[in-house]
């Protein structure tokens, strides 16, 4: 009898966690989400991205485009001016603005700023664009990791980016 129960009980729990599972959308399967790691970049950097954005930077600017509708978490802190071109875009600019922005929709991410530091997880596309200059003897733009990849150096000129489950967009 006692067995029955804690039969029962699984039972219960494991279709408990599918129908929840099925009710908020989720589909089975490994995630096919990509990621983008940035440490200590002087950079301009832009993301069209379906996933989230979580980071940091010293001194510049933050850009959000919004997906169409108000699905967007976007949170900024630091900024030290907030303004809006148009009812999807807003600009963030300052020193030391820390931000966390997330969508279910496609968004448009992009920060032109000195000691950047964020993660990027989901599926999308962008580019990288390092501040360096060697005629001028600037070197280290920072670096980046793109789906698990090693770390390297971010490139002198604007080289395109895809988030993918695979390495390197294959």
């Amino acid at each position: 009898m006692r067995s029955a129960r804690l039969i029962l009980l699984t039972v219960a729990a494991v279709l408990s966690l599918a129908i929840s599972a099925v009710a908020s959308g989720q589909r089975p399967g490994p995630v096919e989400d990509g990621t983008l790691s940035v440490r200590d970049g002087r950079a301009t950097i832009q993301l069209r991205l379906k996933g989230g954005v979580i980071g940091r930077f010293g001194r510049g600017k933050l850009t959000v485009i919004d997906a169409l509708g108000d699905t967007s978490t976007v949170v900024v802190r630091g900024a030290e001016r907030v303004s809006s071109p148009n009812e999807r875009t807003t600009v963030y600019t300052g020193r030391n603005i820390r931000f966390r922005i997330a969508d279910d929709k496609r968004f448009v991410v992009r920060i032109s700023a000195s000691k950047i530091n964020f993660s990027a997880v989901g599926r999308g596309n962008g580019w990288l664009d390092g501040w360096g200059n060697p005629a001028k003897g600037i070197y280290f733009d920072g670096s980046y990791s793109l789906n698990g990849d090693a770390y390297k150096s971010i490139p002198d000129v604007r080289d395109p980016i895809e988030l993918s489950a695979l390495p390197n967009g294959g």
